[in-house]
């Protein structure tokens, strides 16, 4: 009785012909502290993100290339499903074609994939006790923008004023201006010297 390992010959959406082998990776990351006696002390071990390498082989080698490129630059997460294992949230980090005169019309070459850890952002509470305002567009210590009223476009309390933080002066809308031309002359007859 024999098995067989049934995996994805496609990277996303871009078909290929065949996949001549798989190299997955799944690393950790662990620090080190030296302490006074000169030894190194682990503290901290962080999962690093998964990464495949293949090495693929597909005919039509240009159409194939163009198409991997578009995928890669689209930035959309994808599940590669391999011999070993699946693996989700999977990028294409870099595409690396080897070309030749045997294999000028075919694509082959090696396509770096790495897993894209995704999360959600999220307000966390102020250390010194004020949320009151934590959070709220326009508020105290808020990143966001707050929503344009009708207050706001009116100038507030000032009565359409707008001040200039600059020179801590108020302008009122077109207060102020003058035109230069007398209202019996038009600026083209000016220009005509009529």
């Amino acid at each position: 009785m024999s098995s067989i390992i049934a995996f994805s010959t496609s990277i996303g959406p871009v078909p290929l012909d065949c996949v001549m082998s798989e190299k997955p990776s799944s690393e950790l990351d662990i620090t080190e502290i030296a302490i006074e006696t000169g030894a190194k002390i682990t503290d901290h071990a962080v999962v690093m993100p998964k990464k495949v390498g293949l090495e693929v082989a597909s005919g039509n080698a240009a159409a194939t290339f163009a198409a991997l490129v578009a995928f890669q630059e689209s930035r959309v997460p994808f599940t590669l499903v391999t011999g070993l294992k699946v693996f989700s949230n999977m990028l294409v980090k870099g595409i690396y074609p080897e070309r030749d005169a045997g294999f000028s019309s075919v694509f082959r070459g090696r396509v770096e994939l790495q897993e894209v850890i995704i999360v959600g952002t999220a307000y966390a509470a102020d250390p010194g006790g004020d949320n009151s305002e934590r959070g709220k567009p326009g508020g105290k210590k808020s990143t966001r923008a707050a929503p344009a009223t009708s207050e706001r476009a009116k100038g507030g309390a000032a009565g359409g004023a707008t001040p200039d933080r600059a020179s801590q002066t108020e302008m009122r809308g077109d207060a102020g201006v003058q035109s230069a031309m007398p209202a019996d002359r038009s600026y083209l007859s000016s220009l005509l010297g009529d």
